[in-house]
C-alpha cells in the first residue's frame, strides 16, 4: 500500500477531526464518545496531550518525529486513494453475493436435488 503525500494529508485532516471531536466531547461531558471508546475522561485528556506533544514533535523539523507522527497517522486504519478492503463491494456489482454462499445438499437430499435441477432445466 502506497502512501502519496496527499493521502497522508487526507489522513492527518481525518485524524484532526477526529481530535476535535473527542476534545469537544471531553469539554462538554458528552459520556457516549467516550463510552464508545471504553475511556475515562481522564484517560482522554492523557491521550489528547500526548497527541499534540507529538504533532508539535513532527512540526519542529526533526525528520526522526515526523516520521513517527506520519506512522501514527498511518496506523489509524484509513487507507490511501484507490485501496480498499476486499469486503468493500459496491452493491451493483455484487449479484448473487448478498444471497450467501451455495453449499452442497444434504447427501440424504442429494438425489432429490439432482432430480430438482434436471427438471426445472428442461422448462
Amino acid at each position: 500500500m502506497e502512501w502519496g503525500e496527499q493521502d497522508l494529508a487526507h489522513a492527518r485532516n481525518a485524524a484532526d477531526l477526529a481530535i476535535e471531536h473527542l476534545r469537544q466531547a471531553v469539554e462538554s461531558g458528552d459520556g457516549g464518545v467516550l463510552d464508545d471508546l471504553g475511556w475515562s475522561p481522564q484517560q482522554a485528556r492523557d491521550f489528547l496531550a500526548r497527541w499534540e506533544a507529538m504533532r508539535r514533535m513532527a512540526r519542529s523539523g526533526d525528520q526522526r518525529q515526523r516520521g513517527e507522527f506520519e506512522q501514527a497517522v498511518r496506523s489509524l486504519g484509513l487507507r490511501p486513494a484507490g485501496v480498499g478492503s476486499s469486503r468493500e463491494v459496491p452493491a451493483d456489482v455484487k449479484g448473487g453475493q448478498a444471497e450467501g454462499r451455495r453449499s452442497r445438499p444434504p447427501s440424504d437430499y442429494r438425489e432429490q436435488f439432482k432430480a430438482f435441477l434436471q427438471g426445472t432445466a428442461a422448462e
